[in-house]
């Protein structure tokens, strides 16, 4: 049986020279001179500054969760990152190759996306909106699908081979898999800009901000005190404690598939009862750990 339509990367085979594909893009911004206010291809030098932000929130969040000495107390799955699992993340930027090209393709066919305003307050609330009403939902359907047995086993089986969940892991998937993630983040900023609200910043704090849960979900560090969902019970079903809850779904499998949004695996029963519990132990175990240090540390002092 051959390989699955879109379960490969087209340029899996130039290693480091992948990179070339972006060499189109920052020719003609170095030739236009889009950093500077007047180009008529500024949008260019902005995608391009995207795009190497969203790299950049993945990099430091892996960076924080090897940082042993903040975060080994606090750390989920208490084993290391092996070097076979290095070896098949290494490429886990292909989904932002992919992504910027899909970008600059709209932006050359839409003109009019190309001069959106600096800001506009409104448009936050309708992606919020959108986001809550489609693109969880729509996220929660496919993943379940992509938990099916067949499609499964010839597409989301490479990200579950990851055994320790780390911020690269959320990057590392097919390329069917993100061509669906890179139209889900769209649909809330193509609303807004279908309602005359879109925004340069309102593009930029989405797609950044939508990275930045990505790789937090996946970093293996609990973040969250227990404390914090104690006192407000309903913002476990808004905001995931989602280093203990996605890695139960990365343990377990067919539970707790939510994008961002515990809501949604509640409605449609794939909620693990256990999920509040770990994570409250989890914090508790690195809680009574720095009170072991500190009352070691007054006794020898004693």
């Amino acid at each position: 049986m051959g390989a699955a339509f879109l379960a490969s990367w087209p340029w899996e085979n130039l290693g480091m020279f992948k990179y070339a594909l972006y060499g189109p893009l920052v020719g003609r911004a170095v030739a236009s001179r889009a950093w500077e206010p007047g180009s008529p291809d500024r949008w260019l030098f902005l995608l391009l500054a995207l795009f190497t932000l969203r790299a950049l929130t993945y990099q430091l969040w892996s960076s924080y969760s090897n940082m042993l000495f903040l975060t080994r107390r606090r750390r989920i799955v208490k084993d290391g990152v092996d070097f076979e699992q290095i070896d098949k993340e290494w490429d886990w930027d292909n989904f932002l190759i992919l992504h910027i090209l899909i970008a600059s393709a709209a932006l050359y066919l839409i003109r009019s996306l190309r001069h959106l305003p600096a800001w506009d307050a409104r448009g936050l609330l309708v992606a919020v909106i959108l986001h809550v009403a489609l693109t969880e939902p729509l996220y929660y359907a496919a993943h379940r699908a992509f938990h099916g047995g067949r499609i499964f086993a010839r597409y989301h089986a490479l990200h579950h081979s990851a055994r320790v969940p780390t911020p690269f892991t959320a990057g590392f998937a097919t390329p069917l898999e993100h061509l669906l993630l890179g139209g889900l983040m769209a649909l809330p900023l193509a609303g807004a800009c279908a309602a005359g609200r879109g925004s340069v910043a309102l593009a930029l704090a989405y797609v950044l901000g939508f990275d930045f849960l990505r790789a937090m979900g996946s970093c293996n560090v609990e973040l969250f005190p227990a404390a914090l969902f104690r006192a407000a019970p309903l913002l476990r079903y808004l905001v995931s404690p989602r280093r203990t809850y996605h890695t139960i779904h990365h343990t377990g499998k067919a539970s707790n598939l939510c994008l961002f949004m515990p809501l949604f695996d509640r409605l449609g029963g794939t909620l693990d009862a256990a999920s509040w519990e770990l994570q409250e132990k989890n914090r508790a175990a690195s809680g009574a750990k720095r009170m072991g240090y500190a009352v070691a540390s007054i006794t020898a002092r004693s």
